[in-house]
């Protein structure tokens, strides 16, 4: 029911969401994720840690997934949320996720990138704006009685293994998980690529990872290099990229049969 009203609700912008996903000039892991679920028999519940403007969790909104949206730089929660004023399935939530339940925890953000907004001062351009509070996952899926997620996506600057250990595994284990790696801003906080990728193995998925060339400057275009299935090594020890994993076998064979026609079209 909820489908079919969006799509009256939105109209012409439902088109050109559909435009932007269909004519990407730079792959985006998320469209990949997006063509896996978007027929598969799951519930249709995504948490976006990180939303920033909107762009990972835009085709699942349009296509009348339940998003929970977490955002805590201001700037980017108000475009967010100017973005998903007539989305009436996005909730959107100022705290910040971590693997604990704090108050007043420093915040920082870049007049260099919108993008690099952390709980960690990683760039010369950080500034503290103020503080915010974190939840965990496991109290966030409590306080709205989430027992089945289909889609997170972890995007947190330096903190996604931390968000990772907040989750409720037992009650709650997401169909697809898609979280950063970045060992020069993770390394200080005490863990590595492997250290988050060997993570989500343990709890039963399969990992394929898509790392990306180092980046030049942040805020700038960056590049992508490859596709490979975990355990494997980075190509260069100052990438960054992103970890999709999933629960099972199909699914991890749709994911690398999506990803080939990622690779025709973005490969070198």
């Amino acid at each position: 029911m909820l489908k079919p009203i969006l799509k009256r609700i939105l109209g012409p912008q439902l088109k050109r969401s559909i435009k932007k996903f269909l004519g990407r000039q730079q792959l985006e892991e998320v469209d990949l994720i997006y063509g896996c679920l978007k027929d598969d028999n799951i519930a249709k519940v995504m948490v976006d840690v990180g939303g920033h403007h909107g762009g990972s969790l835009e085709c699942f909104a349009f296509d009348g997934w339940r998003i929970y949206a977490f955002e805590p730089d201001p700037k980017n929660r108000a475009i967010l949320k100017s973005f998903c004023q007539n989305m009436p399935n996005v909730s959107i939530d100022s705290r910040a996720v971590s693997n604990q339940d704090e108050n007043e925890k420093p915040f920082f953000n870049s007049n260099v990138s919108s993008g690099i907004s952390s709980l960690s001062s990683f760039h010369t351009s950080h500034k503290q704006v103020g503080t915010v509070s974190t939840v965990t996952l496991t109290t966030f899926f409590q306080e709205n009685n989430i027992s089945n997620v289909g889609f997170l996506k972890i995007d947190t600057e330096g903190h996604d293994l931390f968000v990772l250990k907040g989750v409720p595994w037992k009650d709650v284990m997401p169909e697809v998980v898609l979280c950063e790696f970045e060992d020069r801003k993770t390394v200080p906080l005490g863990y590595d690529f492997n250290d988050m990728a060997s993570f989500l193995v343990d709890k039963g998925y399969q990992v394929l990872v898509s790392e990306w060339f180092p980046i030049i400057e942040y805020g700038s275009r960056h590049r992508w290099r490859r596709f490979a299935k975990y355990p494997c090594k980075l190509q260069d020890e100052n990438a960054w990229g992103n970890i999709i994993a999933v629960k099972d076998d199909v699914r991890m064979q749709n994911i690398l049969r999506l990803s080939e026609i990622f690779l025709k079209r973005f490969g070198d």
